[in-house]
């Protein structure tokens, strides 16, 4: 038998050495002292949880809830748990939530995420959770658990490796990680992740250009060209810096993009591929003439291409506008705000924020032609405000925790639930027959309508490429993408399209007409702002053996000989 508390109390009375600590502060953790513990805490033995497995029902008392708060300034342990569940469950926002009654303990569970090595993941249990914290944990896709971090430098005092155990985070990125992160896609995840499976042979067009990070010029795309993608959020107009057809000409000259013009977003993308390796870079302010609407229409046709060719994308994912720093490239431009809590020799640490819970919010999560973007990358690379993450379309990691495979095979993905890319088309669905393609369609209809453009005409734009990805992927209409959409709608399963509706108790308005003055019709989703759903597929799909209506014929005729000639 082990005993979860200490035969006799022991209350430290040192300095707590709770703090934001980067991982290069490695000569003052080496000295640091224990955190003070509260009374309860210190009888708890916190190197016989770690060790061994503590089922929930036997998980060791920590107190009530409001007495955790109450203690969190002079307890290290209450501190930890009460900055968790603060954030987790966005207390802040709700000061009026009632607490009462609720306690909280510590538990162990043994993982089996990795193949044949004993790891034991630390929780904190809850009696109960209000109503209004579950309802954010939902809407931030994050962990309904709430797990404490053994950082992995002290895995080892309780016999385990390193693997997801936390990880110290500095103030500046460290790109050796960012690198062993691509190297480990690249040559081990090779088909799943190094092509989309919806482009089987097409290349870039002549047409694209890149940035020359080396040359700083704006160069036609080599044949084969290995480059990354930004996906950012521009924040408002930038004559000052876009590619026009007045400085196009001097911008292909080597040396010819003057980057004292460039906002930050940008600089700090340019300084980032750089420090990884590569060579060419593709931003649409730089890559596409923004005056020249023949040039616009035919790189935006390329978009599907673009993106789900790129080597990677980065995602300046926590920016209001270009003109935000990517965070952690230069010195002061971030604060990981990592808690760290000595507690009785090791070092706990606080989970820093998840993908899906950063990106809860965001300006960039919110604008129409960054979805696309997500959805046609293969690998993705997001700067957020604490922490930088990786995704593809086999695993998920990030700089707080050691995610990534070491030393020993996974039996599964650990991070992958909490990440951005759910649904995006980085992976081959089970099925291609028939009508799957329409659940892939009224997911992307579901979360596009969700988002905001700030030029209004831009709403077919900014998701066509994404539905001439589903064109080529599922052979709609023969792959043939001007057959099988008008008006974001699907021609060859019109009569389930246009069973869409506006999702109830969201505001709804009649999209305002284009420049030519064309009305967007209103019987698809695209004549209107707001958000937009469907019911099952297994309801709809029934309808294509019934008989056709005259006024599902009726509107496939309007899509035909609409008077304006308008067209996807």
């Amino acid at each position: 038998m082990f005993r979860l508390f200490k035969c006799r109390k022991t209350t430290h009375q040192q300095d707590p050495s709770l703090h934001s600590t980067p991982s290069n502060q490695t000569e003052e953790i080496t000295i640091e002292d224990d955190a003070s513990l509260c009374s309860r805490c210190s009888t708890i033995d916190l190197r016989a949880i770690l060790r061994y497995v503590i089922p929930r029902r036997h998980a060791v008392p920590l107190g009530y809830l409001t007495d955790i708060f109450d203690n969190c300034d002079q307890c290290g342990l209450c501190r930890l748990v009460t900055t968790f569940i603060r954030r987790m469950w966005r207390l802040d926002e709700l000061p009026g939530i009632d607490l009462a009654g609720i306690t909280c303990a510590l538990y162990a569970v043994e993982s089996s995420t990795l193949k044949d090595v004993p790891h034991h993941r630390l929780y904190i249990d809850t009696s109960h959770r209000p109503q209004h914290a579950t309802l954010s944990l939902i809407t931030t896709q994050s962990p309904l658990s709430l797990e404490l971090q053994l950082l992995e430098e002290d895995a080892s005092k309780v016999g385990r490796t390193k693997e997801l155990h936390g990880r110290r985070v500095s103030h500046n990125v460290d790109i050796s990680l960012l690198k062993r992160w691509i190297h480990i896609c690249e040559n081990e995840h090779r088909e799943r992740c190094e092509l989309a499976w919806w482009r089987i042979g097409e290349v870039l067009p002549k047409s694209v250009r890149v940035l020359d990070v080396a040359r700083m010029a704006i160069v036609s795309a080599p044949p084969m060209c290995r480059y990354v993608a930004l996906s950012y959020v521009w924040g408002g107009p930038g004559e000052s810096y876009w590619t026009t057809r007045a400085n196009i000409k001097k911008r292909r000259v080597p040396g010819g993009l003057d980057t004292s013009v460039l906002p930050d977003t940008i600089s700090d993308v340019i300084q980032l591929v750089r420090r990884l390796g590569e060579r060419y870079l593709w931003i649409d302010a730089l890559c596409i003439v923004q005056d020249d609407p023949k040039d616009k229409g035919v790189q935006i046709g390329a978009m599907d291409l673009i993106y789900g060719s790129s080597a990677f994308t980065v995602f300046a994912a926590c920016g209001t506008s270009v003109r935000d720093p990517l965070p952690g490239i230069r010195s002061g431009t971030r604060d990981p705000q990592q808690q760290v809590a000595k507690i009785q020799g090791f070092h706990l640490a606080v989970p820093l924020t998840f993908l899906s819970e950063a990106l809860t919010g965001s300006t960039w999560n919110q604008r129409g032609w960054t979805y696309q973007e997500l959805m046609l990358s293969r690998r993705r690379i997001f700067f957020t405000a604490h922490q930088v993450h990786f995704e593809c379309g086999a695993d998920m990691w990030c700089e707080g925790v050691v995610s990534e495979p070491v030393g020993h095979p996974w039996t599964a993905r650990y991070m992958f639930d909490y990440g951005a890319g759910a649904g995006s088309l980085t992976s081959a669905p089970l099925s291609r027959v028939n009508q799957a393609y329409l659940r892939d369609y009224m997911e992307i209809i579901r979360q596009y309508t969700q988002r905001k453009l700030t030029v209004e005409s831009d709403i077919l734009d900014a998701i066509g490429a994404l539905f001439k990805a589903l064109t080529k992927a599922y052979k709609v209409a023969g792959g043939d993408y001007g057959e099988a959409f008008r008006f974001g709608m699907p021609c060859v399963d019109l009569a389930q399209a246009l069973l869409w509706q506006p999702t109830a108790n969201a505001s709804h308005s009649r999209r305002p007409a284009d420049g030519i003055g064309a009305p967007w019709p209103s019987w698809s989703w695209v004549g209107w702002r707001g958000t937009a759903r469907y019911n099952s597929v297994s309801v709809l799909v029934n309808i294509q053996t019934g008989p056709e209506t005259s006024s599902a014929i009726f509107v496939y005729e309007a899509l035909t000989f609409w008077p304006y000639g308008r067209s996807t």
